[in-house]
């Protein structure tokens, strides 16, 4: 457990952000891993979740960007643009996921082994 003296929640949320940022590809294929959205409902769920306040400017051109990967795919439904991940960008993020999980697994083990405050398994 980290000491609360040492990080404020609203720190910690800032900083979570800024590695949603960092990673936003990989969050938005997880959203769409699990169900179709459309391009305002993965602003409201990155923000509900992580608290990050996209603008529409920053997130199509992402969207574009995956669709020309084949990562997502978009159909117009009801007015409006929906995207899904595709086979292929649900399997890049498994793949990622997979090694992020494997990364923050050594990360622990070598503080837990070589830190100087050593982390409390929550």
């Amino acid at each position: 457990m980290i000491p609360t003296n040492l990080v404020s929640i609203s720190g910690l949320k800032e900083r979570a952000g800024k590695y949603v940022k960092i990673a936003l590809d990989l969050v938005i294929l997880a959203i769409l891993d699990g169900e179709s959205m459309y391009g305002y409902k993965i602003m409201a769920t990155i923000h509900k979740e992580f608290g990050v306040l996209l603008s529409p400017g920053s997130l199509y051109p992402l969207l574009h960007s995956l669709e020309e990967k084949k990562l997502v795919e978009s159909h117009v439904e009801g007015g409006k643009r929906v995207y899904e991940a595709t086979n292929e960008g649900k399997a890049r993020f498994q793949n990622s996921f997979t090694t992020f999980k494997i990364s923050m697994n050594q990360l622990e083990s070598f503080v837990k082994r070589n830190g100087k405050n050593s982390l409390n398994d929550s």
